[in-house]
């Protein structure tokens, strides 16, 4: 007889595989399309925090064919990582690498709109390109330097565990697990949410001081709140919708992956739940895929939520259309 949980396996391969390159093909279209876009000068003279959505989209790239690309092919039963150390080691390397610099420019984003919509100057001095770019570098660097324990910690053929490519003890699984609460799990949305209160108070305080100016009829100070202030408040609205949709979405995604991690760290301390290791595996499976997607779905939350961005798509597409029709034929 069949064992009962082979059919858990072949859903496992079967979502690997069907999801996997979904998201490979969605995920390609859409940070192509983000990076074209931000390189516009239309989308990069907008604001400085740009350059942080497109790092984050080169990120996404990298993401796909580091981890993503090799997932799926797992549900075709090619499984290079599972039985070579190099292969098993570089692939969870870049994939940490490149996902959590993503969630960290995406902080790096929200930084930018607190410090460009502060009143006080020397905040407003943060929010430039030399900032952006220094910021940028340290984030790859520093993000480089935690994850190098990976080499140490993951290696391939580790049987009796949810991947045959997994970490290699409970000190590694512990030390993991701290890594992605600290720098994945609870460290990105905290900067984001405190930022983002930030930028509300500054807003909303740019507000009342337009009111109260107005109700004093100080014709100078209106005259001079555009120059500055209005402008940044107009870049806002135009980025804001895309930050907090895509900031919501990552919370909720990285939920299943952070149970995962609980589970997984109470399993070295507690007695063991009878969960059959094919059911681990495939919530495994599950897990990681719902926290790919606001990173491959990021070009078609940006075109949903903002639109400034609609109009920016639509103005390239019509330019590069017509460019094709009104070339002269030999």
């Amino acid at each position: 007889m069949s064992s009962p949980l082979l059919p858990i396996d072949n859903i496992n391969d079967y979502l690997l595989s069907t999801v996997g390159i979904t998201f490979i093909i969605l995920g390609t279209i859409g940070n192509l399309s983000n990076i074209i876009l931000f390189t516009q000068r239309s989308l990069r003279t907008l604001s400085t925090c740009i350059s942080y959505l497109l790092a984050a989209s080169i990120a996404n790239i990298i993401d796909i064919y580091s981890y993503v690309l090799l997932r799926a092919l797992y549900g075709f039963n090619i499984t290079p990582a599972y039985s070579s150390s190099i292969v098993c080691k570089l692939q969870l390397y870049l994939f940490y690498i490149s996902f959590c610099t993503s969630s960290w420019f995406m902080v790096g984003c929200c930084a930018d709109r607190y410090f460009s919509s502060s009143h006080n100057a020397i905040l407003r001095r943060y929010s430039c390109m030399r900032t952006t770019l220094r910021m940028i570098l340290f984030i790859i660097i520093f993000i480089s330097l935690v994850y190098a324990q990976v080499f140490y910690c993951y290696d391939a053929n580790q049987f009796n565990r949810p991947s045959l490519c997994f970490i290699r003890n409970n000190v590694c699984l512990i030390l993991d697990t701290a890594y992605y609460f600290t720098f994945q799990c609870f460290g990105p949305p905290i900067c984001m949410f405190i930022f983002g209160i930030g930028t509300f108070i500054h807003i909303h305080r740019g507000e009342q001081i337009r009111i109260e100016a107005r109700n004093r009829a100080n014709v100078n100070i209106i005259e001079r709140l555009p120059i500055h202030i209005v402008k940044l408040r107009k870049n806002n609205r135009k980025i804001l919708p895309m930050l907090i949709v895509q900031i919501i979405l990552y919370i909720f995604c990285s939920l299943p992956l952070m149970f995962y991690k609980i589970y997984s760290t109470l399993q070295i301390s507690i007695i063991r739940n009878n969960i059959p290791l094919p059911v681990e595996n495939l919530y495994l499976s599950i897990a990681i895929l719902l926290s790919f997607i606001d990173k491959i779905f990021s070009f078609y939350i940006y075109t949903l939520s903002s639109a400034y961005f609609r109009t920016e798509l639509i103005r390239f597409l019509t330019q590069h259309c017509l460019r094709r029709r009104i070339v002269p034929e030999n």
